[in-house]
Order: structure tokens, then sequence, then C-alpha cells
């Protein structure tokens, strides 16, 4: 029964040699397409697919551009560009983690033996399982190998955390185990390893490996010193197989001798038992040589035992001084981590009070200038205002004066003022009917030409019957001057006329020769006339002396001429 081992240990996280970019001197490059490939994506191209969204979200909560992540999660963690060469950040973070996974050895689980394909058979289905078993761990690449002495599997993985301050979504190995189930501390990685090494020797025994118990690493020898010491144990117990060998033909040759020797059905010649002696003393010399050989062989071994006793031990106490040690680097890991995440805190929270007086300046400075539009606002709402107070009022007249001209009192209801709006509309109609009779317009010119067309139509028709009339008044002005002039003539001659009348009724000197019904006409048409410029108020202005001493003139003449002719002659 062979007992194999299982290595699962980190590995050194060279995407190059793992991918065959390039070959060392323990591959075997005609083998290299055996490999067998399970994930093979670009680290960037890995980065931008788990951190992408969480730095778009991260800036878009900062209100400064020099807070934002620019060029990508891989060099804001990491301090320069994307490279597939593992890096570490200042807080101990690494840009990949690699495992190594390895059922037995080259000598008992080789390349190309029955019991080296069960091996890749046992990797492939571990290998299935791993991202489901750990969902934090994203596997950008993981390869086979085939093109080596012992079949072997390269995990690369990125750890992902997340956090409620800065970027939610980060590169965490500590934050990436806790989220799994493993707790947090120094002991997380030992417990998620110890899952994982359960996980595949299950795998294995199901495929009927028998597993050993793990042994120490190598501690502080170095790969080379390490193969030598296997090496030295190889060869020694190579030359131990001959000897052993030896001895066990020179055991069974003697055995057979001494069967020939006392058998009685066997007969041989002096000659024959001669030789068997010789060959017998030969064997017994042998067998000395052999002893001799065995007990330097046993030293060897001895000392051999005591070597690796004492490298087992140095091993030992090497391991447990490196696992303290790494115990301690841990420890101060995690205190660097918190002094970290309590700079980063501070940081933080001086940033978020930063923001919020930036947010508080700039909350007072919008306050301000909405304070100002306000006042601006509230001055032209107030003119605004000051001029519907001043529309409204000129409106409100100029209701009062369409209610006094529809004569629609204040008192009146909305249905009397409904009616008394029927009713101008009904006077409106006869008012289109009378202008249109008045221009002569047709129906379709009365559909067509609204009303206040059509008053501007009769308007323009009575501005030209106006000048017409005024330039006829014109004419008529012209002749009424004339006959009030021969009028006022006529009235002059006939108040001339009447003043002789009164000349000759009141003046003794001309009324003596009257006779008394001459003078009573006389008289009479004197009265009557009086009164009749009284009423007019007219005999006042006449210049009466004027006249009364022509008509005296006249009449003196008038009698001087009737005394020298007769009254035939007259």
């Amino acid at each position: 029964m062979i007992y194999r081992t299982i290595s699962l240990c980190q590995g050194k996280g060279s995407i190059g040699h793992n991918n065959r970019v390039f070959h060392t001197k323990n591959t075997n490059p005609a083998l290299t397409p055996n490999n067998i490939v399970f994930v093979q994506q670009p680290i960037k191209e890995a980065y931008e697919q788990l951190f992408g969204e969480a730095v778009e979200r991260y800036n878009t909560r900062q209100t400064r551009n020099d807070r934002k992540i620019k060029n990508g999660y891989f060099e804001y963690q990491f301090g320069q560009p994307v490279t597939e060469t593992r890096l570490t950040s200042p807080d101990k973070r690494k840009s990949f983690y690699e495992d190594v996974v390895q059922l037995g050895t080259m000598d008992d689980t080789g390349v190309g033996t029955v019991d080296g394909e069960l091996a890749v058979e046992c990797l492939c289905e571990y290998m299935n399982g791993f991202s489901e078993r750990n969902p934090n761990f994203y596997v950008f690449n993981a390869v086979l190998h085939l093109d080596e002495k012992t079949p072997h599997l390269h995990i690369d993985y990125i750890p992902v955390g997340h956090y409620k301050r800065g970027v939610d979504t980060q590169n965490g190995i500590a934050q990436a185990l806790k989220e799994m189930g493993y707790g947090s501390g120094k002991d997380a990685v030992a417990k998620w390893r110890q899952a994982e090494y359960l996980v595949f020797r299950k795998i294995c025994e199901e495929h009927s490996f028998h597993i050993a118990e793990p042994k120490k690493s190598r501690g502080s020898l170095t790969v080379e010193e390490y193969k030598n010491y296997c090496a030295d144990k190889k060869r020694l117990n190579n030359k131990l197989k001959p000897l052993r060998e030896m001895e066990l033909a020179a055991d069974e040759s003697s055995i057979v001798g001494k069967k020939q020797l006392l058998s009685h059905n066997i007969t041989v010649t002096p000659e024959e038992l001669e030789q068997l002696e010789t060959q017998k003393k030969a064997v017994a010399v042998q067998q000395i040589d052999n002893q001799r050989e065995k007990n330097y062989i046993e030293r060897r071994k001895e000392n051999l035992h005591k070597r690796e006793a004492e490298v087992s031990a140095d091993l030992t106490e090497r391991t447990k001084e490196l696992d303290e040690r790494e115990a301690g680097i841990f420890q101060k890991e995690e205190q660097l981590d918190s002094l970290i995440s309590d700079a980063k805190q501070l940081k933080y929270d001086a940033d978020i009070l930063h923001e919020q007086a930036e947010r508080d300046f700039e909350r007072a400075q919008s306050e301000r200038e909405f304070q100002r539009d306000l006042n601006q606002k509230y001055s032209e709402l107030s003119d605004k205002l000051c001029q519907s107070e001043r529309e409204n009022f000129n409106a409100a007249r100029q209701f009062k004066k369409i209610r006094d001209a529809l004569n629609i009192p204040y008192t009146a209801t909305n249905e009397e003022a409904v009616e008394r709006c029927r009713e101008i509309v009904d006077e409106k109609q006869q008012l289109e009917q009378c202008i249109s009779k008045e221009l002569h317009l047709c129906y379709q010119q009365r559909k067509s030409i609204k009303l206040p067309d059509m008053l501007k139509m009769l308007i323009d028709n009575f501005k030209d019957k106006l000048k017409t009339a005024e330039i006829e008044n014109e004419e008529n002005k012209s002749v009424i001057a004339s006959l009030r002039e021969a009028f006022a003539n006529l009235k002059n001659e006939f108040i001339k006329v009447v003043l002789g009348i009164n000349t000759l009724v009141y003046d003794k000197k001309y009324s003596s020769g009257l006779s008394g019904f001459s003078k009573a006409l006389a008289k009479g048409i004197s009265l009557f006339i009086d009164k009749c410029f009284e009423q007019r108020e007219e005999f006042d202005l006449i210049d009466k002396c004027e006249i009364d001493s022509q008509i005296k003139e006249n009449m003196q003449l008038f009698i001087e001429q009737t005394k020298e002719r007769n009254y035939y002659e007259r």
C-alpha cells in the first residue's frame, strides 16, 4: 500500500510561467500542449469587471475632482498601471494570490503513469468546485501543468471584499475570508487552507488514493538544498537495493547447496563436488563482503536517519519560529490594517466634514442667489402688481363705462345682465341691418364685413356727406350774408319809415295838417311798430337822431316843394 502526500501551498504568482509564455529547465515544451487551461483572463479585464462599477459609484459620490479615481482601481490601489507581475500595496494587499495543488510526487504519481492520470482527474474535480466553494475568490487564471514531472495545479485569484467606506468593493483577503465564514485574525487563512485540504483529500480518497498525514514544510532549506537532500536519500536507497538482492541470492545459494549435499537421490562426481565447494567458499566470501557493505550501509542509514532527525528537528524548530514570526507579522499587519482603517476613517470623516462645509457654503451661496432672485422677482411682481392694479382700475372704469353705456345697473343680477347683453346683441344685429341698408350692402358683403368695418364705412360716407354739406353750408352762408345785408338795409329803411311816421304823429309841426282818421292810423302804426321793435330788442340799437334829422331834412324839402307846386302837380 502506497501512501501519497498532498501539497496545497502558496505559489510565486508568475502568470507568464503558468501560461508558458517562457519555459524553465524543469519543463518539457513538447508536452506543453497537454496542459489543461481552465481560465485564462487578462488581469486588467478582471479588475475592470470586479471593481469598475464600484469605482463609478465612488466617483459619483465625490464632489471634488481631485478625490475621484481617474485611472482605474488597480493603479489607485497599487500605484502603477496594470501588470501581470504580482504587486504588494502599502497596506500589504497583493494584486492577486496563487495556490499550487499537487497529489503525490514524481516517484509515485508521475506524469504519464496510471496514478498520474488519476491524479489529473482529482485535480480537475477539485478545480471545478473551487469557485463555488470560494465565491469571494475570483479566479482569473487556472492551469493544470502536465509538462513537468508531476501533475500540479496553479490557481490565480483576486480576493473580493465589500466595505462601507471608500470604494464599496475592494481587493481584500481578510474581508473575503470573513465574508466566506472563516472569521478574522491570523487563523483565518489556516482555517481556509485546512478546509481546502480536507476537500481535496476526500476527492483523492474517492479515487482510491491513500493519503499520508501532512508533513512539515522544508523550513529554511532552499529549493536546491531540499532537492539535493532528496537526491542523496534516493541515491542511498538505490545503493541498498542491489546489496539486498545480493544478500537474498547468497542465502538462496547456500540453501540450495545444502539441499544438494543432503540429498540421497542426487549423485555427484568428485570434480563437481569440488566445484561446488569452491562456489560455496566464494559465496561465503561474498557474504562476508556483503555483510561489510551492509554494515557500512547500515551505518550510513543510521547517520542519514540521525541527519534526517536533526534536519526534521531543525525544520520543526524553524517552522515553529516561522509560524511565530508569521503570526507576529500577521498581527502587525492586522494592527497596521487597523491603523490604516482608522486613518482612512479619519480622512473619510475629514473629507465628509470638508464636503459638508463645501456643501453648506455652496448652499449658502445658492440661498443668497436665490434670495437675490426672490428680491428681484418680488420687485418685478410688485411692478406687475401695480401695473395690474392700474389695469384693473382702468378695466373697472372701462367696465363701469360699458355698464353705463349698456344701462346695466350695479344691482342687476347676472340674468339681467345676460338679458341686457342679448338685447344689445339684438340691437347690434338691427344696427348691422340698418347700416347695411344705409350702405346698400348685399347679403355676402353683410356676412363678410364686420360691424366696426361697417361703422367705419358709414363714418366715411358721413364724412363725405358732411364735407358736401359744409361746402353747401359755405355757399348758403354767403347767400345768407347777402340776404342779411339786404335785410339790414331794408330794416334801416323801414326804421326810417317808422321814425318818419312817428315824427308825423308826435311832432306838432307836422301832425297839425293831418285829419283825425289819418292821425289815428299813423299813431296806430307807430305803436304797433314800437311794440314789435321792443319785443325784438333792436329799436334801441338805431341812431334815431341821425335818422330823424335825415327824415326831417327830407320832409322839409318835400314841404317846400309842395308849397311851390299845386296838388295836381304832385
